[in-house]
């Protein structure tokens, strides 16, 4: 005996009449089970946002827009408050130093193309003195690294190969430890671009150190005649 079709009752595999297309027949069969399943459960999620997004107090799409913003705007600094300025120090342990130093030399940054192993300067400009162009302190140092000079050559991150912030701070680091390193034959300064850095600390210090102008006591001592001499007067 033939399966029957639990919707009709009849016999599977039972053509539908009217149901032909240039001879393609359509038979009268069940949907498959999981089909089912899931149209009902399609219909019974469908009913259901209807009625929480729809009759009850459900978020529409611009109440939703509307909380996440107001959450972001909480999350942020009040109008006029100032963030505490990070600080960084040179790294000074080894294997911060190493890692800086493979970074230099390295195939991806190739920073050593232009400033030599050593860093004495080649295409690049000498980075163990005194001299600098774009200054000469930690800060100074990553910036450069991170945005790079592209009109005279050096590319950000010295090829585009970005880098963690961890990373340029390893390479800045060593870097200024090579500082007094001395390579043989450096590269001349070049007296248009490079100037002396001197570290903020070293310049304060010179300038506590400088005696005080003798032409912000002169007035004063000039104005304190005329009342001597009106004193001698009255005498």
């Amino acid at each position: 005996m033939a399966d029957l079709d639990i919707m009709t009752g009849q016999e599977k595999d039972t053509l539908l009449k009217g149901h032909d297309a240039d001879g393609i027949t359509e038979f009268d069969n069940d949907m498959p089970l999981w089909w089912l399943i899931g149209f009902i459960f399609t219909v019974v999620f469908a009913f259901g946002y209807v009625v929480q997004y729809h009759m009850s107090d459900g978020p529409s799409s611009k109440k939703e827009y509307e909380q996440e913003v107001a959450e972001f705007n909480k999350s942020k600094d009040p109008a006029g408050a100032t963030q505490a300025a990070v600080v960084l120090n040179p790294l000074t342990d080894a294997a911060s130093l190493d890692a800086g130093k493979t970074l230099f030399n390295g195939a991806q940054n190739t920073c050593y193309t232009c400033h030599r192993n050593d860093l004495g300067g080649m295409v690049g400009p000498n980075l163990t003195d005194e001299f600098w162009i774009h200054g000469g302190d930690l800060n100074a140092i990553m910036k450069s690294i991170k945005m790079g000079y592209p009109d005279k050559g050096m590319m950000p991150y010295g090829t585009n190969a970005r880098l963690s912030d961890r990373q340029v701070l390893q390479l800045a680091s060593f870097i200024l430890s090579m500082k007094g390193s001395n390579p043989p034959s450096p590269k001349p300064i070049d007296p248009a671009r490079e100037v002396k850095f001197v570290p903020e600390a070293e310049q304060a210090a010179t300038e506590a150190e400088k005696p005080k102008d003798a032409k912000t006591t002169a007035p004063a001592e000039k104005k304190a005649e005329p009342a001597n001499k009106a004193v001698a007067a009255k005498k």
